[in-house]
């Protein structure tokens, strides 16, 4: 009999399972709807301490508590502020489903309590209700003295989109709430041109910075904000340099709808300031888009102010430059000057703009190669650039040349940084492995395993290091071997011996790099290495630590470590 029953057991094996796990969805679903009673129930306890109780557990059940999302609204209504608050936090948890909760909800934006109408409003923003419900209380909500208030308002009403608009409009009239106004109008952007008239009007304001903020939702809106143009130009002479500066942008960036104030901005360019030069500048070429002369000029003057010690004038070059569309050759010295001389933000600037320049950048720097006074300096440059600088490979590989060991590093890193790409360099990179400077032997190292197999030619240099006196250079050749050799069984077992023992490097950059080429080398490698990855893992340089795990993970090991690799989390 049981020969009979064990094969239809395994016949019906996941049917089984199926539905054993199919119950116990449903015992967990009643278990739920269980708790959910019981703490609703308790909702109506006189004594306030348990009512929070049984609102904090429902907002841990979160969307399963959609049940009590009735009681829950009830509690919005109650005289302790502490209950208004956590009531509004287990709604905002249920989320969507807690729908029929966003009218009360509403009211609660006008709470005399500031902690009540926060979570009020982060519940909304969670539950999202049609904009016709919450808008105008959002609105009002933009005159709350709490900053905190203001801002959730703020971004609660952004993203609501067009359909706050007429609201924001009309809080624009309101002096206490047009500089929040007029925030959340500058995000909305273009769908915001239903507001220009009532942001024109709020250009009459008293206050600079809120004269700025109006300005700059202007020029958010473009083009469709023409019909202020004649409210924004007087403000080109305007007492406070940000907000002429703001006045320029908006004009600019209103465009050939903003014709009427070339004769003003030109006339603006005679003031002694910078900033006020690249910005007008750059408006009048915006404003003329088919005069080159206007362009030509506007980035003649941009290219000039990038010297500037300012660095909001720098970043005003980079975002003129790039919004120009000028070319690569005007373009990519005066990034270059922002990257290497210039501060925060108009370095970051200046950099995400030339690597989004990416091949156009290329023959510039390849070029400035030829200038030994800036070679290391557009090495760094191609460095960013990583393989979109492939183009510069025959330059980097004869400026490898140069007397200067600061250069030839900096030129070395960005032949590692191209990668495959690079191959052509390897007999030159090979050469560099003979190098005065030991730093730059394992550099030259490191590259050709950058580069991989195509610098197979390198081998020979590479396995003699195995042996060199230098510790670093040790590494750097073996991480080399087993990317340029990954199949060649002599050489993983002459190289994991050196990587295991540089994972004890004082270097942090060769432990990590011994840490990478055993990861390269996997599971071959594991019955020697695991322990010593996992003393690594535990490193106090973080990017060690995850080159470690990262090796451990690729060789199939389970470590219990609190950091995560770059794929997933390791546990026990």
């Amino acid at each position: 009999m049981r020969s009979r029953i064990l094969p239809s057991w395994h016949r019906n094996g996941r049917l089984g399972l199926a539905a054993i796990g199919l119950s116990c969805l449903l015992l967990a679903s009643i278990a739920r709807a269980d708790d959910v009673a019981k703490w609703v129930k308790l909702l109506s306890s006189g004594d306030q301490a348990q009512r929070i109780e049984a609102i904090d557990e429902l907002s841990h059940l979160g969307p399963a508590a959609k049940d009590a999302t009735g009681a829950l609204a009830k509690q919005l209504s109650d005289e302790s502020p502490s209950v208004r608050a956590h009531a509004a936090y287990a709604l905002g948890k249920i989320g969507p489903a807690a729908i029929a909760a966003a009218p009360e909800l509403a009211k609660l934006i006008a709470d005399p309590d500031d902690d009540v109408q926060h979570t009020a409003i982060d519940a909304l923003e969670k539950i999202k209700p049609e904009p016709s419900v919450v808008i105008d209380a959002l609105g009002k909500a933009l005159e709350d003295p709490d900053p905190a208030v203001r801002v959730a308002a703020l971004s609660a009403l952004t993203d609501a989109g067009e359909t706050a608009v007429p609201v924001l409009g009309k809080a624009l009239g309101n002096a206490d709430t047009r500089y929040w106004a007029a925030l959340a109008l500058g995000e909305l952007g273009p769908v915001a041109k239903g507001a220009v008239s009532e942001l024109a009007a709020a250009l009459k304001d008293d206050r600079p910075e809120v004269r700025r903020e109006v300005l700059i939702a202007l020029a958010r809106i473009g083009p469709d904000a023409a019909p202020a143009v004649k409210d924004i130009t007087p403000l080109l002479d305007d007492s406070d340099d940000s907000v002429a500066h703001a006045a320029g942008f908006a004009l600019g960036a209103i465009g050939p709808k903003a014709a009427s104030a070339t004769d003003a901005l030109t006339k603006a360019m005679d003031h002694d300031d910078s900033l006020e030069e690249c910005v007008y500048c750059w408006a009048l070429a915006r404003i003329e888009p088919k005069n080159e002369e206007a362009r030509e000029h506007a980035i003649e003057m941009l290219v000039a102010a990038a010297n500037d010690e300012n660095p909001r004038v720098q970043a005003a070059v980079v975002r003129g430059l790039m919004d120009l569309k000028a070319p690569p050759e005007k373009t990519v010295p005066a990034l270059c000057y922002v990257i290497l001389n210039g501060q925060e933000p108009a370095v970051h600037e200046a950099l995400g703009a030339l690597l989004a320049m990416g091949d156009q950048a290329t023959p510039v720097l390849a070029k400035a190669l030829e200038r030994p006074e800036v070679r290391g300096r557009a090495a760094l440059l191609l460095t960013y650039l990583g393989p979109k600088a492939q183009a510069a490979v025959p330059e980097l590989t004869t400026a490898l040349s140069d007397e200067d060991p600061e250069v030839r590093r900096e030129v070395l890193f960005a032949l590692a940084a191209i990668g495959p790409e690079a191959a052509e360099a390897t007999p030159a990179l090979v050469k560099r492995m003979n190098d005065s400077e030991v730093r730059n032997r394992a550099v030259a190292a490191y590259a050709l395993g950058r580069i991989g197999p195509g610098a197979s030619a390198a081998l020979p240099k590479l396995q003699e290091e195995l042996t060199s006196p230098e510790a670093v250079v040790r590494v750097a050749s073996a991480f080399a071997l087993v990317h340029v050799a990954p199949d060649n069984p002599a050489i993983i077992r002459a190289s994991v011996p050196v990587l295991i023992q540089g994972l004890r490097n004082p270097l942090p950059a060769a432990r990590r790099g011994a840490a990478e080429g055993l990861a390269a080398v996997g599971k071959p490698a594991r019955s020697a290495a695991e322990r010593a990855l996992k003393a690594a893992a535990e490193d106090p340089d973080a990017s060690v630590r995850n080159a470690a795990l990262e090796a451990l993970e690729k060789m199939g090991v389970v470590v219990d470590s609190p950091v995560p690799s770059s794929s997933r989390q390791l546990k026990q």
